[in-house]
């Protein structure tokens, strides 16, 4: 399933990244290694960032939990999302579904 992932650090996991060699993109490279995203942004008026991810099962969902805690002291936020192509089909045949 494809999510759009915001995790916003903590003041102490974001002095903490700040601080590390390489500030926060040791932590960047982690979720882009593992998780490949499809798109990836950084807030500029805050420390927070924008991932959209295709996590496979819960196993992938929890990992990225604890990543994102371990590091930024921030819980992630997982929103479903489609592609234009998945909800041409998936939209209808839902609706469809719902009204039975």
């Amino acid at each position: 399933m494809r999510f759009l992932v915001t995790a916003e650090a903590s003041k102490e996991g974001g002095d903490r990244l700040d601080s590390q060699p390489g500030g926060p993109g040791p932590f960047f490279g982690a979720v882009a290694e593992r998780f490949r995203p499809e798109a990836f942004w950084v807030r500029a008026d805050r420390r927070a960032v924008y991932w959209v991810l295709d996590l496979a099962d819960a196993t992938q969902v929890a990992e990225l939990m604890h990543l994102c805690l371990a590091k930024a002291g921030a819980y992630p936020t997982l929103t479903p999302i489609l592609t234009g192509d998945e909800a041409r089909t998936a939209v209808p045949a839902a609706i469809e579904k719902a009204r039975r």
